[in-house]
């Protein structure tokens, strides 16, 4: 059994989460609970084979070996029932880097690539920062859920969007996508020779009963198709800067390995690669473990919101480490909730508005921490509430 109650001292560490809170006016010492890592100590069998490799006295220019390549493999086949050939396989140093040049080499200046906010904010920026045109799909807010607005969605498709970005499991909402609405985003996909760029980075992490599927479940458009994932979520390997993408067409795969190749940029780090080979054949019991501890953490907020803060709203999550938090209730702007919440309750929070203009009052909660600093930030929200509603 591992112990997610442990808590793990990262200052000192150069952690931005902990040691880097310059962007709330401060350098350290707030409670974080915004950058999406987690407080978690690793698979141990991944440090292991971290430090196996630092025994070497060479960390040259390193690839992929085929245990690395089978380990993937074996994971998604026997967690996600999907059998992905080695030759899908390409190597990033990082999912956002890998989506930028994905875009680049997909599309032409001016083109129009598609998101559904609320959603990862690097998203907004890799688009606007290659000149290509943003199109916001918002998701439906319906019953303490959010959902994909499918009339909409098939317009913008009918006006020309070239590319679509999707995240799944959502980020920062924490949405599962459900086979069938999968499902039918592929047919619409296929519809309108439209890539699908799907960040599924956050694929293992799911809570209660939810369900990931992931892309590659969907031939149909494989000739579209390209899946981002890295161990850096599901393992706390964030620090590794690695990524894998499944590309199914040999063509498109060429095209995003060219650019990547054009820009110097090749792949993980060495460390990276015994990491990945660890976490993907001894990671199986941690990750059932951090996600029934997640399961928990998000019960143990919803929980304290619904008696301490009842005012305030929130989204149940289904995947993800991360909640979204609707504090409007206090009538104040993200920017001026982020600032409040730094400078006087002590406490670091995502700032909502973020990840779209509909966002405002919003607030990104990062529950990837033990109980009893989830614990602290919630009374230091508690004195927020009472303080603002009083």
């Amino acid at each position: 059994m591992y112990d997610f109650d442990q808590v793990q001292n990262r200052e000192g560490t150069g952690c931005v989460k902990w040691d880097k809170q310059y962007s709330f006016g401060v350098k350290s010492g707030l409670l974080p609970f915004w950058i999406a890592d987690t407080d978690f100590a690793s698979v141990p069998e991944i440090l292991d084979a971290i430090k196996e490799r630092c025994n070497h006295p060479l960390i040259g220019y390193s690839d992929y070996e085929d245990d690395c390549l089978s380990a993937i493999q074996g994971w998604y086949k026997r967690r996600h029932g999907w059998e992905i050939p080695a030759s899908y396989m390409l190597p990033g140093s990082g999912v956002v880097t890998s989506l930028r040049f994905s875009i680049q080499a997909l599309t032409d200046v001016g083109d129009k690539v598609l998101v559904f906010s609320p959603v990862y904010d690097p998203f907004f920026a890799i688009i606007n920062n290659t000149d290509r045109t943003l199109v916001d799909c918002p998701l439906d807010y319906i019953e303490g859920k959010y959902l994909m607005n499918w009339e909409r969605l098939e317009e913008e498709l009918k006006a020309g969007v070239k590319v679509i970005i999707l995240c799944n499991p959502h980020n920062p909402i924490g949405r599962v996508w459900t086979y069938e609405e999968l499902e039918r985003l592929a047919k619409l996909c296929k519809q309108y020779h439209v890539y699908l760029l799907s960040d599924e980075i956050h694929g293992d992490i799911t809570l209660y009963d939810n369900q990931y599927t992931t892309m590659g479940k969907f031939l149909e458009i494989y000739d579209k198709l390209i899946i981002y994932t890295a161990i850096s979520k599901t393992f706390n390997m964030a620090g590794l800067i690695s990524s894998c993408m499944m590309i199914p067409d040999e063509e498109l795969k060429d095209k995003i390995e060219g650019a990547l190749s054009d820009a110097w940029i090749f792949g993980p780090n060495a460390l990276a690669f015994p990491a990945i080979t660890a976490a993907y054949t001894h990671g199986d019991n941690w990750v059932d473990g951090q996600n029934a501890y997640l399961t928990e953490n998000a019960e143990t907020v919803m929980k304290f919101i619904d008696r301490e803060m009842p005012a305030v709203k929130y989204v149940k999550p289904e995947g993800t480490f991360l909640m979204w938090l609707d504090f409007n209730c206090f009538h104040k702007s993200s920017d001026e909730l982020t600032k409040l919440m730094a400078e006087k309750y002590g406490v670091a929070l995502g700032n909502g508005a973020h990840y779209g203009k509909q966002c405002d009052g919003f607030m990104r909660l990062n529950i990837g921490t033990s109980r009893s600093v989830l614990l602290k930030g919630l009374e230091k929200l508690k004195e927020l509430y009472q303080d603002l509603e009083g």
